[in-house]
């Protein structure tokens, strides 16, 4: 018994290992927002993206102020799965939701700076290439209150919706799949 799980131990390892690197060989692709959201292409795999799919990304988690927010840099890599990561590009409408702890990821580089001892905020590149691409960026306008934000510290990119609560509703009424990043 304890040799043949060990031996499934080691295949499965294996299997995992070949895949890793497999993937690793493949060429790192950003079919939309360049240098983020890294993707590979997979036009054999199954559950290609859909066309004309609709993503509502409710994003609370805070990270590293002096680098990209792991939630942005998902969206990212969203974005650049249905534009080049199957067989054939399809469309998506993605809306973003920022709110709790990312909250003041929405912040323009000068309110950014003096809050977080920064040179800016260096969210604002990615969110404007995701902007550019069709993304909808909102964020939570209760949550930026509690924060001691104002609209007018927000980035021009971004809208301030009335809360976090009513944007993921309306998204899901309007058929959206809601997706929370944590």
């Amino acid at each position: 018994m304890f040799t043949k799980v060990k031996l499934i131990v080691v295949a499965a390892f294996a299997v995992t290992t070949g895949i890793a690197l497999r993937a690793s060989e493949e060429t790192q692709r950003h079919p939309s927002i360049s240098g983020h959201g890294d993707v590979v292409q997979l036009p054999d795999a199954v559950d290609q993206p859909r066309d004309k799919s609709k993503i509502c990304v409710d994003a609370t988690k805070g990270g590293p102020r002096d680098r990209i927010n792991p939630a942005v840099e998902k969206v990212a890599r969203f974005v650049n799965i249905y534009s080049g990561a199957g067989e054939s590009p399809a469309t998506v409408r993605i809306s973003v939701i920022l709110h709790g702890d990312a909250t003041l990821v929405a912040l323009d580089n000068d309110e950014y700076a003096k809050r977080f001892d920064t040179d800016g905020n260096p969210n604002l590149p990615v969110l404007e290439k995701l902007r550019t691409a069709g993304v909808e960026l909102l964020v939570c306008g209760q949550s930026l209150a509690h924060k001691g934000a104002s609209h007018d510290d927000v980035a021009a990119q971004i809208e301030v919706a009335v809360s976090g609560l009513t944007v993921n509703v309306n998204r899901q009424q309007d058929g959206y799949a809601f997706l929370p990043l944590h």
